[in-house]
């Protein structure tokens, strides 16, 4: 991917220094994003709880929290949120309503699951979690089918936006086509698209898209391990291609992963029980990598075909 893009993208959203090293993107005017954000699907934690590695993310610096309805760990966020004592101000609270499933449902799964569950008075970014009725679906049969609930559900999240419910709206997994719908129909652009993105599935036509309408990418799967799915191949962080640009820049191969990212204007999502971890993820904008660098890491892996373009 070319310098000259990412200046371009640079220059189009805007980055903002933060207290804890951490910059934020703004992904509306007026809101900004904390660039790196704690993952809570359960799969991705395996040695501790949902609640003690967000309050260890949070007593660590860390703000960005994402979780999910489907998830189930709405509620474990709440307590950890309750007992790490951080001014709710200053986290960033991210949580997915399941799918298109239409405007008066999305209302009421905020009002009366994701707010009692969370004990938040309001949400700073909701995602529409893929674009079909079931995660079974996808990515095969997420077509026109489901575009009139998309919209309605979308619809949904503007009026909870009115009501002072939710700050900003988003999507997940969605293609450039699914993102022109909201777009055509609304006249705004998703927030956000949280997709699959990491060295062995990097897509450039959505990456260019989303930056044309303004919409920040989000990478679950950050750093390509087992919870990548639909064919995408794992990533090695003991490749040695890997090891060598992280001895170049005297940091680890994960941090390497997440700069490559960052430095695109992808915001990762990771999830750590090890505090050691937690640490190196937070430093990892510490450092710059060289033209050179994200070039070679582009160009890293084969690039898996996905229908999702």
């Amino acid at each position: 991917m070319a310098q000259r893009k990412l200046l371009n993208m640079f220059a189009l959203w805007g980055l903002a220094a933060a207290s804890n090293g951490v910059p934020n993107i703004r992904i509306v005017p007026g809101i900004e994003m904390p660039m790196l954000a704690f993952g809570t699907a359960r799969v991705s934690l395996e040695t501790c709880t949902v609640q003690a590695g967000v309050e260890q993310w949070l007593r660590m610096g860390g703000r960005h929290i994402d979780t999910a309805d489907d998830y189930g760990t709405q509620p474990d966020v709440g307590l950890a949120i309750k007992a790490s004592g951080v001014p709710r101000s200053e986290i960033f609270l991210t949580t997915k309503i399941p799918g298109p499933i239409g405007k008066q449902a999305v209302i009421n799964k905020i009002l009366h699951t994701a707010l009692p569950q969370l004990g938040l008075d309001y949400l700073d970014l909701v995602l529409i979690h893929f674009p079909c009725k079931s995660m079974k679906d996808f990515p095969n049969k997420c077509g026109a089918i489901f575009r009139a609930e998309r919209l309605d559900t979308w619809a949904g999240l503007v009026e909870l936006r009115a009501m002072g419910k939710i700050r900003a709206i988003g999507v997940s997994d969605y293609s450039v086509e699914q993102v022109a719908e909201v777009v055509e129909e609304f006249g705004e652009a998703p927030a956000v698209n949280q997709v699959q993105w990491h060295l062995a599935y990097h897509n450039e036509t959505l990456w260019s898209a989303m930056q044309q309408v303004g919409t920040v990418l989000q990478a679950w799967a950050a750093l390509g391990g087992p919870t990548a799915s639909h064919g995408v191949p794992s990533i090695s962080l003991g490749d040695p291609r890997l090891k060598e640009v992280a001895a170049r820049n005297n940091v680890s191969t994960a941090q390497v992963v997440l700069r490559w990212e960052t430095q695109h204007g992808v915001v990762p999502v990771t999830a750590t029980c090890s505090e050691e971890h937690a640490r190196g993820d937070l430093a990892a904008f510490d450092f710059q990598l060289s033209p050179a660098d994200l070039d070679l890491l582009s160009n890293l892996m084969p690039q898996t075909e996905l229908v999702i373009i």
